[in-house]
């Protein structure tokens, strides 16, 4: 803990009183101690932002630990790129305020898909999704479908279609080679849905049916109670660490 401000009392001096036995007490101020405790406070605010500052990056790189860790009590088998999610922007003296946030760069977006998880809602298009609706096809697979993948498609154990096997497809789609290769759309004759399928020896085998309607997610994440949490438990702490380093080492 920082050390608390004190104030210099002189020993009180018992003074009778004419009027009779009555005793008092006189308590005065030490005007040295007074002015000793007014620096004190005075380099107690100078260091304060700064402090400050070292105390909120502390507290926000333990709260992106945890969010990061938490990834996989929250998500199903989550790869390394989404227990990597989370990152800090550190906050200055001058500004006092951290940010903990999921990256949201090209190529390392991960904001795009944990936002379903943390607020939940209708799952946007998978690249693999928008490529194939835009591939050669009849037509009936419109953009933004939703593919679904079936027992014939290996997935990894995040439960994600691997890119060997979408480099697979995307090699053998074909809309003229009617014994062999994938096609995307809907086969002639019967009720089958639109989606992607193997022909092999005049069969066909549904790899990816196109789902009626795009999944949705419920909201499962709490961002916001692991933060708190957080905070609670370490920000007063940290701050007192902080600012008992910045006074020792002042100038």
């Amino acid at each position: 803990m920082v050390g608390c401000l004190s104030f210099a009392v002189r020993s009180p001096r018992f003074i009778s009183l004419a009027y009779g036995e009555a005793m008092a007490i006189t308590l005065e101020i030490d005007q040295q101690g007074l002015q000793q405790a007014s620096r004190w406070s005075a380099a107690v605010a100078k260091q304060l932002p700064f402090a400050t500052s070292v105390a909120l990056n502390d507290v926000a790189f333990k709260a992106r630990q945890s969010l990061n860790g938490a990834t996989k009590q929250y998500f199903q088998g989550p790869v390394k790129f989404t227990q990597t999610a989370f990152l800090v922007e550190k906050a200055k003296k001058t500004t006092l305020t951290a940010y903990v946030f999921a990256n949201n760069q090209e190529g390392r977006n991960r904001a795009r898909y944990l936002r379903y998880g943390i607020q939940g809602g209708p799952r946007v298009a998978k690249g693999f999704e928008r490529y194939f609706a835009g591939a050669d096809n009849d037509g009936t697979l419109p953009p933004g479908t939703a593919l679904v993948p079936t027992s014939l498609v290996k997935t990894t154990d995040a439960g994600n279609v691997s890119l060997a096997t979408l480099r697979s497809i995307s090699k053998g789609l074909s809309t003229t080679n009617k014994r062999g290769g994938f096609f995307v759309g809907t086969p002639k004759g019967g009720s089958r849905p639109p989606g992607i399928y193997r022909r092999s020896r005049e069969q066909l085998f549904p790899y990816f049916i196109a789902a009626s309607a795009a999944p949705r997610y419920t909201g499962r994440f709490p961002i916001q109670d692991i933060g708190e949490k957080i905070v609670a438990r370490n920000f007063n702490d940290l701050l007192s660490a902080a600012l008992d380093k910045a006074m020792a080492t002042a100038r």
